[in-house]
């Protein structure tokens, strides 16, 4: 009889007080032979559930701490000890020390500064359960001594002796791999002989015949915007299809035994401030600690975020990762070094200021199994929740909603090719190592990586799951970032034309189509955009705007291009107020009406960026963090 049930089977019922005492003691007789049936079972069990790890108990955990560590590490299908560490129950030094004293072996971290011997075989604590090391130390020729290391000591070995190959090849691997491919070298010649003959042929017209240029620009102008305005009107339809973005839905379709492993990198360079909430942010993502590996990748020179993370007690499955200095300093470049370590099938990564909620790992996952192979990418939704901090924050908050929650969901649905947003994006790790990592010559590596997986015929998709993030709230600050951001988008338009013609068969229709829409469409926007606005002044104020003496054509450009340019402030207003509104931010609906004059500030940017991809491509202006504390969204 199973004991749990025994006492509810046997629980006496209501009786007069002579049968109640007689009930009692054939109660009392029934439960010492069952005590007595499963007494040796439950000492046998409890010998086989602490035997391995024995060693364990009194010197670093209790018996029940112990026998909890082995019920989880059942339900998450890992090792005890990974439960015990990942939880922080126990820190894995103290784990290894006494697994090396039980196995009477040494352990590398025993003497700081300790670097492997001659003779010594090296022998990772975590990797393997206990019995398994005993049986490999048992297989150690003689004259080889075996000694216990930590995954960071581990880690430390291996880059010793290629941590020069490794950052050699987060730098260098893209373009030796595909030249083309990279940003190392700007444009091809006859890219730059466009481009100046397009520029002089536009300043001349204006100095020479600003009455003809404006109609005939305008004329020029009428197809890319059309693509632009259509891209925002399909949008708005995804958006007015989709229902109320909702956050916090906890989706457990798959068991936790059933999980595979998943690793998490997040890129930091001047963070110290908000390390404790970014350590806070990743230890509540809902995903089994022991299957999820969060490396924090740091510069070598900052030594404020080093000192920062080394007084805190950091969680087990979080751990530092110190890139070499060498140039160019960039997150793709820190992204691809990160990545040699990571033994996971699926990687994310996250920005420093990232609040991801908690269930989005376990949505990516459902989405990569639910569409298959071709799945290379799933892009989660990112959200501002500081934008109670000013004009520009609610600006950037109504940006971010219209995009990942209406531009990019409509991009999927059309199959267009996705730009990735920075931050969020989940991969399968064999994918993105097949296309080369990032680009750590492009400062927006996002979305030319987007391109560069569907070149390769693998479809990204997105997940209506928010991470929050800080928008910037000083003038300066955005300018710094906006120009990155377009400086990287120049960056990719050139990389991806560089064929000239033979781009469009060498990329795929679908692909040539949402590189010119999607990147020269909304780059030639922001350029031209104060021009539009300057010629538009200029015809009103001189009585030509709608002159009926002007010849048919003219009036006819005119109109073409007015029309268009209203239907592009229209559709984006609309996008951007329908977008907040689904959120649940009424208070910002209105917002979208000051949206022309914050293009005038993209614009100031975008002119910024393009004086830096001649003057300094590969400089990466740094967006400071930190300004607001996290857990204030907007809703």
């Amino acid at each position: 009889m199973d004991p749990r049930t025994a006492s509810t089977a046997l629980r006496p019922r209501h009786r007069t007080p002579q049968r109640e005492s007689s009930r009692q003691r054939s109660i009392l007789a029934r439960l010492r032979e069952v005590r007595q049936r499963i007494g040796p079972l439950r000492a046998a069990s409890a010998e086989a559930s602490t035997g391995e790890y024995a060693f364990l108990v009194g010197r670093a955990i209790d018996a029940a701490t112990l026998r909890k560590a082995e019920r989880i590490a059942v339900e998450w299908a890992v090792l005890p000890h990974e439960v015990l560490i990942a939880l922080g129950w126990i820190d894995e030094r103290e784990y290894v020390a006494a697994l090396g004293a039980a196995l009477g072996i040494d352990w590398l971290g025993r003497t700081p500064g300790r670097t492997q011997g001659a003779g010594e075989v090296v022998i990772s604590a975590y990797a393997m359960r206990p019995q398994v090391i005993r049986e490999r130390i048992s297989l150690i020729p003689t004259g080889q001594q075996p000694v216990l290391a930590t995954r960071r000591e581990v880690d430390a070995i291996h880059m010793a002796g290629a941590e020069a190959a490794l950052i050699d090849h987060a730098i260098e691997g893209l373009w030796r791999a595909n030249p083309r491919a990279s940003a190392r070298y700007g444009a091809e010649t006859w890219q730059a002989l466009v481009a100046a003959a397009v520029a002089g042929l536009f300043l001349g017209g204006v100095a020479v015949a600003p009455e003809i240029v404006a109609p005939f620009v305008m004329a020029l102008l009428t197809l890319p915007f059309l693509c632009v305005v259509l891209l925002r009107t399909a949008a708005l339809a995804e958006l007015l299809r989709q229902r109320r973005v909702k956050g916090g839905e906890m989706l457990r379709s798959v068991p936790d035994a059933e999980l595979p492993r998943y690793s998490a990198l997040v890129p930091l360079y001047r963070e110290a401030e908000i390390v404790p909430d970014l350590v806070e942010a990743m230890a509540a993502i809902d995903y089994p600690s022991a299957k999820l590996e969060i490396l924090l990748v740091l510069e070598a020179s900052d030594t404020d975020t080093r000192e920062a993370l080394a007084g805190l007690d950091l969680p087990g499955n979080i751990r530092p990762v110190v890139v070499p200095e060498k140039g160019p300093r960039t997150k793709p470049k820190a992204l691809n070094y990160a990545l040699e370590l990571v033994k996971s099938p699926y990687v994310v990564v996250y920005d420093a200021e990232d609040i991801p909620e908690p269930d989005q790992l376990r949505r990516a996952l459902a989405t990569f199994m639910k569409g298959g192979s071709e799945i290379a990418c799933v892009q989660a939704r990112l959200g501002i929740h500081n934008a109670r901090q000013g004009w520009l924050a609610r600006q950037f908050t109504i940006e971010y909603a219209s995009l990942f929650d209406g531009q990019l969901p409509a991009l999927q649905r059309l199959g267009l090719p996705i730009p990735l947003g920075g931050t969020s994006n989940h991969f399968r790790v064999d994918r993105l190592k097949q296309v080369g990592g990032w680009d750590p010559y492009n400062v927006t590596e996002d979305a030319d990586l987007g391109f560069r997986l569907a070149r390769a015929g693998y479809r990204t998709l997105t997940i209506p799951t928010t991470t929050w993030e800080e928008a910037p709230i000083a003038l300066g600050s955005w300018v710094r970032q906006r120009t990155r951001w377009l400086k990287g988008w120049m960056q990719t338009y050139l990389v991806h034309t560089r064929r000239g013609a033979g781009s469009r068969r060498a990329l795929g229709w679908r692909t040539w189509l949402g590189l010119h829409v999607l990147m020269g469409g909304m780059l030639l926007s922001a350029l031209v955009h104060p021009f539009v606005l300057v010629a538009i002044a200029w015809l009103a104020l001189s009585g030509d705007l709608l002159a009926p003496d002007a010849e048919i054509w003219e009036r006819v450009l005119v109109w073409i291009g007015l029309a268009n340019f209203a239907l592009g402030y229209a559709s984006a207003m609309l996008a951007a107020a329908v977008a907040s509104w689904r959120r649940g931010w009424r208070w910002l609906s209105l917002e979208a009406l000051l949206m022309p004059v914050y293009w005038l500030l993209i614009s100031l940017a975008s002119y910024r960026a393009l004086l830096q991809l001649i003057s300094a491509p590969h400089l990466w202006e740094k967006t400071a963090h930190g300004h607001s504390r996290a857990g204030k969204h907007n809703g």
